[in-house]
Formats: structure tokens, sequence, C-alpha cells
């Protein structure tokens, strides 16, 4: 069984920007699949990094009620939704927010004692039969995390509790 850690990997004081990522077992995700989320804007989009939005320009954008929504995807009490319209858990995606330009997603399975992503790899809406198999882009998909589910709902509710 995996070891599922969400860690603070930077903060900004001055923008108030707090960038996140996944663990597996002890090493960054985006290292697993081959990328730096950091670095490559294609899976720069975290979900769970926390900003401060400009209200003026934005006045309706909740970036608290974004969070919550999305912890309620990971942990199975909402519906997943994406722009592909086909039910993969996003777990990075786009700089820009797209999905269609490219995401790292997965097959959320929860049953009473796990949690499993299968199939993580990249998708960008066009090659849907071929990309869930292929090494696209450089990135190296993984078959199948397994999560024990008392500790995987503990790293968000432990999340929830330090930042929101």
């Amino acid at each position: 069984m995996n070891h599922l850690e969400l860690r603070c990997i930077s903060r900004d004081v001055d923008t108030q920007y707090l960038d996140f990522n996944f663990y597996i077992d002890g090493k960054a995700l985006d290292q697993l699949l081959g990328f730096d989320k950091q670095t490559d804007l294609r899976f720069s989009d975290f979900d769970l990094d926390l900003f401060v939005v400009d209200k003026t320009r934005f006045p309706h954008y909740d970036r608290h009620q974004v969070v919550f929504s999305k912890i309620a995807q990971y942990l199975g009490n909402k519906p997943v939704y994406t722009q592909l319209d086909n039910n993969r858990l996003i777990l990075y995606r786009c700089h820009c927010g797209c999905d269609y330009c490219s995401v790292i997603s997965c097959d959320l399975e929860i049953t009473k004692e796990e949690v499993k992503w299968n199939n993580i790899t990249y998708e960008d809406g066009l090659d849907k039969e071929d990309a869930l198999e292929l090494n696209e882009h450089g990135i190296e998909p993984i078959e199948q995390l397994i999560f024990n589910r008392q500790q995987y709902q503990q790293v968000f509710n432990e999340y929830l509790e330090q930042y929101l």
C-alpha cells in the first residue's frame, strides 16, 4: 500500500501564494511522472494551491470554494467533473486552467478500506483511446497507486485544518 502526503513546497509571503504537491512514499508525484510542477507550465495548475485573488477583477471567484469542491471529489463525496467529461480525477493541469491543453488524470476508485488512483497519465482531450496507454509528452504513466482510505482521508482533513 502506498503512503500519501500533501506538502506545501513553496510559500511566497509577498503574493500570499502557497504551492502544494502530492508525495507518494516520500517522493514527489510530479517527479514520479517525469516532470517538475514548479517549472513545467503544462502541469503547474494544482487545484489545492492557495493564493489571494484580486476581488476587483474577479469579484465572484472564491478560491476556498474551489478547494473544498476538489477535495470533495478526491474523497468521493462529489462526482468528478472535468472539461473533458470523462469522469477522470485531474491531478495537475495546464497553467491556463484548460483541461484541453494538458492534464495529468486518473480513474478514482474508492472502497471501504482503500482508495485507488488507476491509470495515472497525460490527457489533452484529443487522442482519447491512445492517450491513456502512451508515454505522451515525456510523461511516465503510473498504472496504480493504492492508499489506505483512513490515511488518505486524514491527509485532506489535515490540509483543511491547517490551511482553510
